[in-house]
């Protein structure tokens, strides 16, 4: 791949952005090839967890603008389709992701994080969608999913003022689950996805899919479905068994 690096860590899978020398930017090859890769761990029974980290200081600095600023309206507005699609299989997949963010993560980069399941921050961590300074606003569905995982007056913050937070305020504003010291990030990761890779899987797996059947029109219905598949699992009575000889 031009663009990523993939590296297996017994059942976790470690996604890189790896184009440190252009600040980690998200061009087309980048969408594809992150779609590509997600598309392929999810189907792969030897991966139980996904961490989405990023070689040198920066996670991403957003989209390439060199790569944008030549499209003119028609060519930006047909590319949004394929874009968006990316995010939504990240968003989708069926094993847990990790974002681990170093440095400046902006625009499509903050976006990686909104669509992970976890994201731990650095220290040196900031988020930010700067859009508005080059003359658009953050599309590709970033801006519903910021607001509700922050609320209405901070996502305004970030969209309409263009500047970004550290990952203090991140953590505040629940944007980030954990700011680990910078030497620990990926360690930190490593050792939450083995955590999320030791759970029964199925349950594991329900139970994120909950949150986007949740917004569906029949959730009631879904979640009962749902709730005795997983009840009827080989793995649920293991479990059940395990905790009552524990106890």
């Amino acid at each position: 791949m031009e663009t990523l690096l993939l590296e297996h860590k017994g059942p976790v899978a470690w996604v890189w952005l790896n184009r440190p020398n252009r600040l980690n930017v998200i061009n087309e090859t980048m969408l594809a090839e992150l779609r590509q890769t997600l598309e392929l761990l999810d189907g792969d029974e030897e991966t139980k967890a996904i961490v989405v980290a990023a070689h040198g200081p920066v996670f991403s600095a957003g989209f390439d603008i060199t790569w944008m600023a030549g499209r003119d309206a028609e060519a930006a507005f047909q590319g949004l389709a394929s874009a968006e699609a990316v995010y939504d299989t990240i968003e989708a997949c069926t094993r847990p992701v990790i974002a681990a963010v170093q440095g400046p993560t902006m625009g499509g980069g903050l976006l990686l994080c909104l669509v992970a399941d976890y994201c731990l921050a650095a220290e040196g961590a900031s988020f930010g969608a700067p859009e508005v300074k080059i003359g658009i606003f953050p599309n590709l569905k970033l801006i519903p999913r910021l607001e509700r995982l922050v609320g209405l007056r901070a996502a305004k913050q970030l969209v309409l003022g263009g500047e970004p937070v550290d990952a203090a305020q991140a953590l505040s504003w629940g944007l980030a689950n954990r700011v680990v010291p910078s030497d620990r990030l990926h360690a930190e990761a490593q050792a939450l996805a083995e955590h999320l890779a030791a759970l029964p899987a199925v349950a594991l797996r329900t139970g994120k899919a909950a949150f986007a059947a949740s917004r569906g029109p029949d959730y009631a219905a879904w979640e009962r479905a749902s709730f005795t598949a997983c009840w009827s699992r080989p793995e649920r009575e293991a479990a059940m068994r395990a905790f009552l000889q524990r106890r």
